[in-house]
């Protein structure tokens, strides 16, 4: 049985978060050293992300149908917000090229790989997300010293 070495979008992003929470930390408590975990918490959540954490697969499925000017099945507004932006930006790179006029969804492939305005979470959720990933991490840590 061969392991799966690939690290999963929902590893990226749970990595991703804590790496933006511990620099947002950082940087809050240079600037204010009482700042509530509440407030940066918040400003962490708002920040930009590294990239689209979102697969190949939901992008292209996405945005053909807003191409195809249908509306989303979607209901998190977040998430409308997240493909609307993907499609932007495929827009944008198709108007760009005029040279290859076939419906090329590919383009996705590069464009998620792109820094994000956002994570497209809102402030619970990525407290959640926080929160879960590092009882993991300490998890794992804990397991490691067994």
């Amino acid at each position: 049985m061969e392991l799966n070495s690939e690290i999963t979008v929902g590893e990226m992003r749970k990595q991703a978060i804590i790496d933006t929470f511990f620099e947002t930390l950082k940087n809050c408590r240079k600037i204010d050293p009482f700042a509530s975990l509440e407030k940066i918490i918040e400003k962490a959540a708002s920040t930009a992300a590294p990239r689209f954490f979102v697969s190949f697969e939901n992008a292209r499925r996405f945005v053909s149908m807003l191409v195809r000017k249908k509306s989303l099945p979607l209901v998190n507004k977040n998430k409308v917000e997240l493909y609307k932006e993907l499609f932007r930006r495929y827009k944008k790179y198709r108007q760009e090229d005029y040279t290859n006029k076939v419906i090329n969804y590919t383009l996705l492939e590069k464009i998620i790989e792109e820094p994000a305005p956002s994570f497209y979470l809102d402030t619970e959720t990525f407290r959640c997300l926080l929160y879960k990933a590092l009882r993991e991490r300490n998890h794992e840590l804990a397991f490691c010293k067994i």
